[in-house]
């Protein structure tokens, strides 16, 4: 060690160091303020980022099956005109002609109660007093499942109903 410097010249090199390990804890200080500010920004991210994918992956599985299901084929030419006969001078059960449209489906066919309703009153316009709704078609087609005659695709929720198809062998 040099015993050449005066003490003047001791105490101004110590001031200096001083002064510049203060302002590297200063800075170093600042960066990690900075860096926590970016690791709470980054993990709120990573947060929103994972439920957005758990939400898309629940959503996006199901719809995947649904969309591998068979789609049934639209007849050519003109239908054939329903057989009413069982029908006159009897009390129309709106269940039974629900369930005539679904038998009339090709089986592996996926479909939802809003189609079924749409079908019911196309076809059975002239016996309806009133139209078919969807509630009612869901009511009727979770009888059927229930029953055994049908499986479902796809759960139901308050965005979109259920969907079914009909089992093999019936």
């Amino acid at each position: 060690m040099s015993t050449s410097l005066s003490v003047a010249e001791i105490l101004s090199k110590l001031e200096a160091r001083i002064a510049h390990h203060e302002q590297q804890v200063e800075l170093h200080k600042q960066q990690e303020a900075h860096h926590r500010e970016q690791i709470a920004a980054h993990a709120a991210e990573l947060e929103k980022v994972r439920q957005h994918f758990e939400s898309f992956k629940v959503a996006a599985l199901p719809a995947a099956d649904l969309a591998g299901v068979p789609v049934a084929p639209t007849p050519a030419g003109k239908e054939e005109p329903e057989d009413l006969r069982e029908f006159v001078g009897k009390r129309i059960m709106v269940s039974k002609l629900i369930a005539r449209v679904v038998d009339s489906l090709g089986e592996g066919y996926a479909f939802g109660a809003a189609w079924v309703a749409q079908e019911t009153n196309r076809r059975f316009h002239s016996l309806l007093k009133r139209p078919v709704d969807a509630r009612t078609v869901s009511n009727v087609l979770r009888r059927l499942r229930n029953a055994g005659a049908l499986r479902q695709v796809q759960p139901g929720g308050a965005a979109h109903g259920e969907v079914f198809a009909k089992r093999g062998g019936g």
